[in-house]
C-alpha cells in the first residue's frame, strides 16, 4: 500500500514540494519557511511582534489580537528566528553606520575645500572632469558659456564648519549631542573646526568662482 503524501488541509504542510520536476525544500538558508523569514524580517525593521505576524500570515488579520499575540510570541520565540532577526538587525546596523560615514565624509570635504582646486598651475580653470574628489564635492554647479569659459559655483564652507562643529559639540548647547564616533569621523579636521558667529543664518547661497 503506498504512502498518501499529506496536503495542505490535513494540518501540516509538507516539508518538501515539487518545483519543475525537483525536490526542493520549503526552508532557506536560514533553516525558516518563507513566513518565518518575512515574520524576521518585519521585526527586524522595527514593527511589532503582532504587526509582523499579521504580515507573514495574512489569514491572521481577522484574528483576535490575544490570539495574534500568542502566535506571535511563539514564533519570536524559535531560536533559528531570533538568530535571523539579530542577523538583520546586524547588517541593517552596518549599514546605516557606513551612510553615516559617507555623509561626515562628504561634510569633511566641504570643509577642507580650496578653491584653488579648480585651477590649473598655469592659471588655467579646469574642466569639471578635470577636478580632484575634494573639489568636485564642494561644487554646487557650474555653467560653461558659448565662448567655453566656465563659471562654478560652490557650497557654503561656512555652513559644513557649523555641521562638523555641531557634531563635535563645539556649540555649548550642542555638548548633549556629542558622539565618540563622529568625532573620530572628523578627527581629520585637526582642530581646526571653528563655529560661525550666532548671527549667520543656517545656509547662505553658494559663492561663485569663475574663469576665462
Amino acid at each position: 500500500m503506498g504512502v498518501g503524501r499529506r496536503g495542505p488541509g490535513c494540518g501540516q504542510e509538507p516539508a518538501l514540494h515539487a518545483v519543475s520536476g525537483k525536490v526542493m525544500s520549503r526552508f532557506n538558508e536560514h533553516g525558516l519557511t518563507p513566513q518565518q523569514e518575512a515574520f524576521a524580517v518585519a521585526v527586524a525593521a522595527g514593527s511589532s511582534l503582532s504587526d509582523a505576524y499579521r504580515n507573514a500570515y495574512p489569514r491572521s488579520l481577522g484574528w483576535k489580537r490575544e490570539h495574534v499575540h500568542v502566535k506571535a510570541s511563539e514564533m519570536a520565540s524559535s531560536a533559528k528566528v531570533q538568530r535571523r532577526i539579530a542577523t538583520l538587525r546586524a547588517a541593517a546596523e552596518k549599514v546605516s553606520t557606513l551612510e553615516a560615514a559617507r555623509v561626515l565624509d562628504e561634510i569633511a570635504k566641504l570643509a577642507h575645500s580650496d578653491v584653488s582646486g579648480i585651477m590649473h598651475p598655469d592659471g588655467r580653470v579646469k574642466l569639471p572632469h578635470e577636478l580632484d574628489d575634494a573639489t568636485r564635492a564642494a561644487v554646487a554647479s557650474f555653467e560653461i558659456d558659448a565662448s567655453g569659459r566656465i563659471k562654478y559655483r560652490f557650497w557654503d564652507k561656512n555652513a559644513a564648519l557649523e555641521k562638523a562643529a555641531k557634531h563635535l559639540g563645539l556649540y555649548e548647547k550642542d555638548n548633549e549631542q556629542q558622539a565618540t564616533p563622529i568625532r573620530d569621523m572628523l578627527a581629520s579636521l585637526g582642530g581646526k573646526v571653528v563655529g560661525p558667529k550666532k548671527s549667520q543664518g543656517d545656509r547662505q547661497e553658494p559663492t561663485g568662482a569663475g574663469g576665462e
